[in-house]
Order: C-alpha cells, then sequence, then structure tokens
C-alpha cells in the first residue's frame, strides 16, 4: 500500500520440509495443500501482468524473509506446467538455492563467469537436472573474493542470452538489496 504496488500473491507461513532439493519444496511435497496454492497464484499473477515474465530476478530486503523458498517453489509450479525451467543462484555470498540442492561443492555460476572457455559447453557440465521433468539448476560454484565485479562481467549477459534459446523460464536468486548490490546488477 505504501508503495502503490499490487500484491501478487500471499504465501503463508511454511512448515519446514524434511529432505533437500525438490523435497523440501511445497509444491512438490504436498501439492494440494493450500499453502502450495499460493504459488500457483504467484505464477498465474505474473503471468497475467502484462509484462515479460520470462526471466525473473528474485530478492528481498533483509537476509531469512523466504527469497530462495519462494523462487525454488514458484519454478517448481512452472516446471509442473511444462514450461523448462532454469534456477541459477547468482548468490554468491550465501548461496541457499545451492545448499538447498545439495550442490555447495559443485561448480556453477562463479566459474562461468571467471572462463573464456566455451560457454555452452560449461553450461552443459554445470547445470543439473532435478527430479522434477523440467527443472534444472545452476549452481554458484565457488565463492568468489569479489562477487559484485565478477557480476559485471559481459559473459553474464552471454549466459542470459544463451538460457533464453534453452528455457522458458529463468529464475535468479539474488542476495538481499540491502546487503549486496548484486541483486541491481543481476536485474539490470
Amino acid at each position: 500500500e505504501q508503495l502503490g504496488v499490487p500484491v501478487l500473491a500471499m504465501v503463508r507461513p511454511l512448515q519446514a520440509q524434511e529432505g533437500t532439493g525438490v523435497d523440501a519444496l511445497q509444491v512438490h511435497k504436498a501439492p494440494d495443500a493450500i499453502e502450495s496454492e499460493s504459488f500457483r497464484t504467484l505464477r498465474t499473477a505474473l503471468a497475467f501482468s502484462g509484462g515479460d515474465v520470462s526471466r525473473l530476478v528474485i530478492s528481498s530486503s533483509e537476509p531469512g524473509d523466504g527469497k530462495t523458498t519462494v523462487l525454488a517453489n514458484l519454478a517448481a509450479s512452472y516446471a509442473k506446467t511444462g514450461r523448462k525451467t532454469l534456477m541459477i543462484d547468482g548468490d554468491m555470498r550465501r548461496p541457499g538455492l545451492t545448499t538447498l540442492f545439495g550442490l555447495r561443492n559443485e561448480t556453477g555460476l562463479s566459474d562461468l563467469l571467471k572462463s573464456q572457455d566455451d560457454l555452452m559447453e560449461m553450461c552443459s557440465q554445470r547445470i543439473y537436472a532435478t527430479e522434477i521433468e523440467g527443472l534444472d539448476i545452476l549452481p554458484s560454484g565457488p565463492q568468489p573474493s569479489n562477487p559484485s565485479e565478477l557480476l559485471h562481467n559481459p559473459r553474464l549477459g552471454d549466459l542470459f542470452s544463451w538460457v533464453e534459446t534453452v528455457y522458458d523460464q529463468v529464475l535468479i536468486d539474488t542476495p538481499p538489496v540491502l546487503a549486496a548490490s548484486d541483486a541491481a546488477i543481476i536485474g539490470r
């Protein structure tokens, strides 16, 4: 109300799901629960918002607001409609999405941005399929000493151009906006 923007959906407090990866996702574990419906409502509201929502950056104001939970459940709801969906963990400071899917020690976004190797080949080696058909994840990769500077690399734009040719939906998890400028850099 203070910002003068519409509310797209209200996500109820969620019970923690046991497990990791898709087993920790509300829309996968309890698809018929009312809590899961809020993610489908959000997906539908975004579809009717009138803009191009094929690439979404998800952030929050502070840590612990639930941005990673919303992103992962929203991505799963997109994949369940048949849209080929990619989740990118762009939070190279505290990679919650990477941790949620048990990919903490795997290569990922930071490697892609640092390298000069063929982007398509690197992506094929660093994007992981999940147990939900059509839902993939690009983890954050090893934590760099300079995440903001690394995100200014032109390869980020090349990555987005490539994923748009392969995926119908791309969701990017970023650090909270009050903690770092990374969300603004990725959002451009």
